[in-house]
């Protein structure tokens, strides 16, 4: 799919690192290969995983309070789905949005709940464990 997003705002998507809260926390970075997402996916019995947010939809500033809202839904329609996740965000220096790491989601499913959400982009992670930046713009 060709992409209409901005090219600097896809340049700091790339520049961003991608946390997963888990117990060592798991640093993920768009292109690299990741060993510890392999063994998580492994571990969680699914190929597939996808790095979403509900937060400052088309790159709109919301409040903290709005973005919590939305949040609160995303979770909602992926406890819907019957999905098992993990928290997590994306993170840069002078900005950080909350994110859930939605396991064994399927890529059409991931792009359909992102554009659901007004987001640009989102981190797909498929079973060799490299995080890719999937635009839906």
């Amino acid at each position: 799919m060709e992409s209409n997003l901005d090219e600097s705002l896809r340049l700091k998507y790339l520049d961003t690192d991608y946390i997963i809260s888990d117990d060592p926390p798991l640093l993920m970075r768009i292109g690299e290969q990741s060993d510890d997402l392999r063994v998580l996916l492994g571990s969680m019995g699914v190929e597939s995983a996808a790095f979403i947010t509900a937060w400052n939809p088309q790159s709109e500033q919301l409040t903290d309070d709005e973005n919590d809202d939305r949040q609160a839904v995303l979770l909602t329609d992926i406890e819907k789905m019957r999905l098992n996740y993990l928290v997590g965000y994306g993170q840069r220096e002078d900005w950080r949005e909350y994110s859930y790491l939605v396991l064994g989601i399927q890529q059409d499913q991931a792009t359909a709940m992102a554009t659901r959400f007004e987001q640009n982009a989102y981190v797909w992670i498929g079973p060799a464990g490299i995080p890719e930046l999937i635009t839906t713009v």
